[in-house]
């Protein structure tokens, strides 16, 4: 399984060796604590956000440093991080899982506006990889996005990137 930093990634960070055993144990331990703290696994993604690598970087210096963190729970991070976690978190928001419909049509989307990009759309049960195509690219009514196929999408689901004009 993937981690939101490569071995060679970690190492740079940490200036130590790519096959150090302390690095390498807490990789996964870094991820875990990303997707809980921001309710989105970053390691799954393709590519990995900048964003992501950043906090990532910051959590393993920190616990590499003093790995009596990793044992108490982390009560007290320090300000980079936390606010690199916050804005992983707003982040994350942008994710919408949605099942596709049975036809061409529109597919409840909630939280989604008029107006909105579709900056990647993915198959995440059903299919894989990007299906952008077979729905519009711009959202064209609030909390829905138009299934352009005419295909039975229904009983596959999709992961949607959704960006409001004001932040492209």
């Amino acid at each position: 399984m993937a981690n939101i930093l490569t071995a060679a990634e970690a190492a740079a960070a940490l200036r130590c060796a790519v096959d150090d055993p302390a690095m390498l144990a807490l990789l996964p331990q870094v991820d875990a604590y990303i997707r809980q703290a921001t309710g989105h696994d970053w390691a799954a993604d393709t590519p990995v956000i900048s964003e992501a690598k950043s906090a990532a970087r910051m959590l393993l210096v920190m616990w590499y440093e003093n790995p009596a963190m990793t044992a108490s729970g982390v009560t007290a991070l320090n300000h980079g991080l936390t606010a690199a976690l916050v804005q992983l978190e707003s982040l994350a928001l942008r994710y919408k899982n949605f099942e596709g419909g049975s036809g061409a049509g529109y597919v409840y989307l909630p939280g989604v506006r008029e107006g909105d990009t579709v900056q990647s759309l993915i198959g995440i049960i059903g299919l894989s990889g990007d299906q952008s195509a077979r729905f519009e690219a711009v959202i064209s009514m609030d909390d829905y996005i138009k299934q352009l196929s005419s295909e039975d999408l229904t009983e596959t689901w999709f992961r949607a990137y959704i960006v409001s004009p004001g932040e492209l």
